[in-house]
């Protein structure tokens, strides 16, 4: 007889197993944004209204493990990470919310003013990321250097999250670690994934959008530069933009008047920033263990949007409606 796959949490709060209570499991795997996961508990017995209620500062290992997935003696682990909890609601059952960043860290919402100068992206970063115990893991060739940086009324993460995409890098924290990476690096990896219309694991119907209104055919920036009495310019054309469109015009300041005096980097970085949303893909299918943020994937039998897509964000579920997930996605750009 052949054995069903099966599903299964494993969650560690406290150092106790919990996994026995949990009714309903959800995780959110963000391609640039905070990984988060909210669990749903049962409570007959009233425990977490009490002894086991969470405080500020508290944690949870998660993962599940999926049996007989492939066939017969098919076992694997899933580990998802440390997260710390930071919302709780109980009505009968207990329902816990947790991020992958420390809240107990100022990182996220302590606003500080601070210059920086001569200083790297990578050593800003490693800064950061020291300061909340997570380690920096900095997936790029490319590390900008500033003359000078200010931190001007804003939280770490938030002044961090600027300067990576003002340069076209992602910043993404997950499982106690905070990535920095170049997404069009990654969307110019092949698609080892299809998902053709007609498959089987697909649930209801996917949901596809096309936005033209904000989408830009090339970006100019300009900048005035006090120190040689000059207007500095950058510009990139998307490759593959039809001979209409518009160009969208900025004016913002480079990094270093030593290092990086060209902005044309930045009007590249501006013009996958507005463009890179024009075509988007939602699905939800049975779950899977094969889909991760930052993989891409063919999709194939919708027409005009047939194309390689780039996972923005996976939602895995799990409990009374079975074991599912949900995917974001976006058309990968060509040439930039």
């Amino acid at each position: 007889m052949k054995l069903a796959r099966r599903v299964k949490e494993k969650i560690s709060y406290r150092g106790q197993d919990i996994s026995e209570s949990v009714m309903d499991f959800a995780y959110t795997d963000n391609y640039d944004q905070t990984d988060d996961i909210s669990i749903r508990l049962s409570d007959a017995e009233e425990q977490w209204l009490n002894e086991l209620f969470p405080v500020f500062g508290d944690t949870l290992i998660a993962g599940f493990g999926v049996y007989d997935w492939i066939g017969p003696g098919d076992d694997r682990d899933i580990n998802l990470g440390l997260f710390e909890i930071d919302n709780v609601d109980h009505n009968g059952t207990l329902t816990m919310r947790g991020v992958a960043v420390p809240i107990t860290s100022d990182v996220r919402s302590e606003k500080k003013n601070r210059a920086r100068v001569d200083i790297n992206l990578s050593g800003i970063a490693r800064d950061i990321a020291g300061s909340c115990g997570l380690a920096l893991v900095y997936d790029t060739d490319f590390d900008p250097l500033y003359d000078q940086v200010d931190q001007n009324d804003k939280s770490d993460l938030e002044f961090l999250e600027e300067l990576c995409k003002s340069d076209g890098l992602c910043m993404k924290i997950t499982d106690s670690q905070l990535i920095i990476f170049e997404e069009r690096r990654y969307e110019a990896r092949p698609a080892n994934i299809t998902i053709s219309k007609g498959d089987a694991n697909i649930i209801g119907f996917p949901r596809f959008s096309h936005n033209a209104k904000n989408t830009y055919r090339a970006c100019e920036i300009s900048y005035f530069c006090s120190r040689t009495n000059e207007v500095k310019t950058g510009y990139f054309e998307d490759p593959n933009a039809p001979e209409v469109g518009h160009t969208l015009r900025l004016r913002e300041c480079y990094n270093s008047i030593q290092a990086d005096p060209s902005l044309n980097r930045k009007s590249m970085a501006r013009l996958r920033e507005k463009n890179k949303d024009e075509w988007r893909a939602n699905f939800t299918l049975t779950g899977d263990i094969i889909y991760f943020t930052g993989m891409n994937v063919n999709i194939e039998g919708w027409g005009m949007y047939d194309g390689k897509y780039h996972i923005v964000r996976v939602n895995w579920t799990n409990g009374s409606g079975g074991f599912r997930i949900g995917l974001d996605l976006r058309r990968c750009l060509e040439g930039y």
